[in-house]
């Protein structure tokens, strides 16, 4: 019962803040959406730039990549193209975690303890 209590306690502090909190939100969106992570597969031949907003900025090939696609048989040019997609997804996990570290400090700065698992959830 007390927990519950605490719990609609914490809430209601959190409504009588919200344009606080979401001023805060606000600020942490245009600072990650800024802040940039790289992703890279196949020993750094594909390499992805990505922004924490979660679009991808910048794809580099190896030229070794691009001439075993030029040159090379279908079987090489579906595993450039693995690359690519494990550098992106590389890249866009690191940005996921990024932006879980970010909401997690926001919160903790603003008074409100966000549950981890929400947190890992973002991540």
């Amino acid at each position: 019962m007390f927990d519950k209590l605490k719990a609609a306690t914490q809430m209601a502090g959190m409504l009588k803040d919200l344009p606080r909190l979401q001023a805060k939100l606000a600020e942490v969106r245009e600072r990650l959406a800024s802040t940039k992570v790289h992703g890279a597969a196949g020993g750094g031949a594909v390499r992805v730039i990505a922004t924490c907003d979660l679009r991808i900025e910048s794809v580099t090939l190896d030229p070794s990549v691009l001439r075993g696609i030029a040159t090379g048989s279908a079987a090489d040019a579906a595993y450039a193209n693995r690359m690519v997609a494990d550098a992106t997804n590389d890249a866009l996990s690191s940005a996921r975690a990024r932006i879980a570290e970010e909401l997690g400090r926001a919160a903790k700065e603003a008074g409100v303890d966000l549950p981890t698992q929400l947190l890992e959830q973002l991540g």
